[in-house]
């Protein structure tokens, strides 16, 4: 398991910012992205104007790995799968 941290830097509302996370939660991230045909700033976005109570870096996490679990137990599109895994 690739646990290294990594910090890569994002515009989330036309604003610069820096996220550190796992590197094998970047790669899952990453193909989230490659999925829905979006940019990381466009899904950071997405995802920080989504979040309650928690730091950018926890929300990502969250995201990226409701987004695996709930594509495993269904068959909707990635893009609804995405808004899922947002509301979790």
């Amino acid at each position: 398991m690739n646990a290294q941290m990594l910090t890569r830097n994002v515009v989330i509302a036309n604003r610069r910012t820096t996220i550190r996370l796992e590197a094998a939660i970047w790669e899952g991230f990453d193909e989230i992205c490659q999925i829905l045909q979006a940019s990381r700033h466009e899904l950071c976005t997405r995802i920080d104007q989504a979040r309650e109570g928690v730091n950018r870096a926890q929300a990502v996490r969250a995201t990226v790995v409701s987004f695996f679990r709930l594509s495993m137990k269904s068959d909707v599109s990635a893009q609804e799968t995405f808004e899922l895994a947002l509301q979790s």
